[in-house]
């Protein structure tokens, strides 16, 4: 009775003209029609009408953001979960039923709001999503991007066809896809999919090649190319289907491809053995078939044929940066069979990059000792000063004698000559203990500048002070005086004494210590040792620096995020072994 003598009390109102806002002609219809508008089933049975549509989905959006924001995003709590069990439904289905009449506003609102909810129930809304783009190629980009976005994170399996649908079409150089081509990426490589396998490898065909800058369609193929090739490769690695192996190491044999190479030879590591297993044969020069494609690659490239055997180099590279020991065997033959000092030169430097042993370091100092002076390595570097850094990842002190030994004993050129012979002599500061500081200083005094003398009385003072003491080492490789440019020797060297004294065990120390391990280059050795100290890998080790990886990329820091590119590669190398 009170109900029906209010609304009739506020009618008479009305007619009379004594009230007119809009906020009392709302409680009217409110109260007429028996509904309320402050609840959110009153906006969902708006979702069936279209002129309310729009409406109803931006408050259903507040609805969501009020619930999300009271239960401090937790979207466990029961104001959210109750909220969704009313709305994610009948959300979709607007989304999945009115696709082509909701305006391109409200479509985009819409499925944003679907994504942002994270509830499996909206998987008809992604899939619809992901096809209708498909299906035009033009508008719906936006629209692949919230839907990939909760894809991804929910891992709904049956969105992966229509998600790669919608990749294919995608085109990472338009105005549209420029949008969301990233986070289809991310949401692809979080849920690889096996029914993927043969799509990916097709991608992987097409050949990429150097755009015109003048001209903005081959700029924009060259973009779809590098986003579809990057995405493939990344995926196929994830999936670690040892099918791809041969057309992953075509992509590392062809140079047109060198944009892509380094997220390829990541893929090649995550496969792991059966990785090895074939790279191994081009090593051996027993695969014709790659070495054939990698000459006609290479001609295509430089407009000649190549001279010697460039695929050696590459299976090399390939087999060193997998990092596992069944290449070992292998790559010591391959030495003593190289009659190519170049190809024996990035063989041996490689092969420093395995897990180490005593036939390892030696067939690497016997490489080294057998190579001029004026040997190069791609890219025209001297070859007897990078094999020299290259001693340095054995992390062993009794290196050091044979490295002023090998520098007193370089031939060839004055300049090349004299550049191994510094480096020889850094790598030797870099590994001394404290039983060897006055023959390396002699060293440093004949073959370096101020600023290896300046770098030496750093090791010297740290070697000094901890001498023997692992924990002393580790303590000064994250003291914040050893991350100054000026001083970042102190780290490095400390750095390097961890990798020459640790355990196993010392790894997680290490990754404790990290965060306080802010200069690139003593961070960049401080991962060495870890890679160094875990022959056989280890999962535990792998998921921890995932984390502090994943940590630094949401701090957007870009300082940070570029330091962990060499912790990323430890993490895929440890992570393959353990495998």
């Amino acid at each position: 009775m009170r109900s029906i003598v209010t609304a009739a009390s506020l009618i008479r109102s009305l007619v009379l003209g004594t009230i007119t806002t809009t906020a009392t002609i709302g409680m009217v219809t409110s109260v007429v029609g028996c509904k309320d508008e402050s609840q959110p089933e009153y906006w969902v049975d708006k979702l069936e009408d279209d002129k309310w549509r729009p409406t109803a989905i931006k408050r259903l959006a507040q609805f969501f953001e009020d619930a999300v924001t009271k239960a401090g995003s937790d979207h466990t709590k029961p104001e959210v979960t109750q909220l969704l069990d009313q709305v994610v439904e009948p959300l979709s289905k607007s989304y999945v039923d009115h696709y082509g009449d909701l305006n391109q506003k409200s479509r985009i609102a819409l499925i944003k709001l679907i994504g942002s909810m994270k509830d499996p129930r909206s998987e008809p809304a992604l899939i619809k999503a992901f096809e209708e783009f498909a299906s035009s190629g033009r508008d719906g980009a936006d629209d692949v991007r919230w839907a990939a976005l909760a894809a991804g994170e929910l891992k709904l399996e049956g969105t992966a066809p229509s998600m790669l649908a919608a990749f294919d079409k995608i085109r990472a150089g338009s105005k549209e896809g420029a949008k969301s081509y990233q986070d289809l990426n991310q949401a692809m490589v979080k849920m690889p999919n096996k029914a993927w396998v043969e799509p990916l490898l097709q991608k992987l065909v097409a050949d990429i090649e150097k755009p015109n800058a003048k001209d903005t369609d081959s700029v924009a193929d060259f973009k779809n190319q590098l986003f579809w090739q990057t995405t493939a490769a990344q995926i196929l690695g994830e999936i670690g289907d040892a099918s791809a192996v041969e057309r992953l190491l075509k992509v590392m044999l062809d140079p047109h491809k060198a944009d892509i190479q380094m997220t390829t030879i990541v893929a090649l590591a995550k496969i792991g053995k059966p990785a090895v297993d074939r790279t191994v044969k081009l090593l051996n020069d027993e695969d014709k078939g790659l070495a054939d494609f990698a000459a006609i690659k290479i001609k295509k490239a430089t407009k000649k044929a190549p001279t010697g055997k460039p695929h050696i180099q590459t299976a090399a590279l390939v087999l060193g940066t997998i990092g596992n020991s069944a290449a070992e065997i292998a790559m010591i033959t391959a030495l003593g069979k190289q009659e190519d000092e170049s190809n024996k030169a990035v063989i041996a430097r490689e092969l420093a990059k395995l897990p180490h042993t005593a036939k390892s370091q030696a067939a690497f100092k016997a490489a080294v000792e057998s190579i001029s002076a004026d040997t190069l390595i791609p890219p025209h570097r001297n070859a007897l000063a990078v094999l020299s850094e290259s001693a340095g990842m054995f992390f062993d002190s009794s290196m050091t004698p044979w490295l002023l030994e090998t520098a007193g004993k370089v031939k060839g050129d004055s300049e090349m000559r004299r550049n191994a012979q510094v480096a020889m002599t850094v790598t030797a500061m870099k590994l001394m203990d404290k039983s060897q500081l006055s023959k390396v200083k002699r060293a440093v005094n004949r073959y370096g500048s101020k600023m290896e003398k300046d770098s030496f009385k750093l090791a010297e003072a740290m070697v000094t002070k901890c001498d023997k003491n692992l924990a002393c080492y580790l303590d000064e490789s994250e003291k914040s005086a050893n991350q100054e440019r000026k001083t970042q020797f102190a780290g490095i060297k400390a750095a390097y004494m961890v990798g020459t004294l640790g355990q196993a065990a010392t790894a997680d120390e290490v990754i404790k210590r990290l965060d306080g391990i802010e200069n690139y280059a003593v961070r960049y050795v401080a991962g060495q040792a870890i890679d160094h100290l875990l022959p056989a890998g280890s999962g535990t080790v792998a998921d921890a620096l995932e984390k502090i990886i994943e940590r630094n990329k949401k701090t957007a820091d870009k300082k940070r995020i570029g330091a962990d590119a060499p912790i990323k590669q430890v993490m895929y190398r440890v992570r393959s072994r353990a495998r």
